[in-house]
């Protein structure tokens, strides 16, 4: 791949859709997998690692930022609203709420490493009210942990990917067909079983596409 063309609009767009995603606007590009995308790229020298890191802290800063302010001062039955509407149930954020208050900014970095809580995590930490700095602190080195390991999976599968996609270009599109038929019967069961309805699609959809996410789902207990 081209170094200036890489650097001009691969590094500009993950920043773009991580900057809206972490406003809370439920884009739907799951964020792990582009992760795992940026290290496979990062592994084939499409750009280099400080850029892209810069740009995710950039993002988390800006788009985390927007995202508490908003939660703190918008009002807790319009936050409440919204959430239902991206998916966060409010017995879900009531109970990220309770965390916060009590766990503070360490809350914050362990709910942000949690794959089905992360959602949660930054309005909740805006209805506790929690102070700017620590919280700012705490996201911006929460949100890398979590995408930096999503990263060094790219990185480390980089060399094998590349060499399949030039190799068996025809069966690695079949096998990743298969993966999004996987993530399309795991979101229909993850709906079923959440019996949420149409509200919780956006949410469950993201959680298919993150192994991750599948794993804590199947792991979790039946109500």
């Amino acid at each position: 791949m081209d170094l200036p063309f890489a650097l001009s609009y691969g590094i500009a767009a993950i920043f773009v859709i991580m900057l809206v995603k972490e406003t809370g606007v439920p884009v739907p590009i799951p964020s792990d997998l582009l992760m795992i995308a940026a290290g496979i790229q990062i592994a084939a020298a499409a750009y280099p690692l400080p850029a892209l890191v810069g740009a995710l802290a950039l993002a988390v800063l800006i788009g985390g930022s927007i995202q508490f302010l908003l939660a703190r001062s918008v009002g807790r039955a319009i936050v409440y609203r919204i959430a239902s509407a991206v998916g966060i149930p409010a017995e879900r954020l009531d109970r990220a709420v309770e965390r916060l208050r009590s766990g503070g900014a360490r809350a914050v970095f362990i709910g942000l490493n949690i794959p089905a809580a992360r959602a949660a995590v930054i309005p909740a930490a805006g209805l506790a009210r929690l102070r700017f700095v620590p919280f700012t602190v705490a996201t911006l080195l929460g949100s890398l942990a979590f995408y930096g390991w999503h990263i060094a999976l790219g990185y480390l599968v980089g060399p094998a990917a590349i060499t399949l996609l030039e190799r068996y270009t025809g069966p690695v599109l079949g096998l990743l067909l298969l993966l999004a038929l996987a993530g399309l019967m795991a979101w229909a069961a993850m709906r079923r079983r959440a019996a949420t309805g149409e509200r919780d699609a956006a949410r469950s959809w993201t959680e298919a596409a993150c192994p991750a996410c599948l794993a804590v789902t199947a792991l979790r207990p039946r109500p």
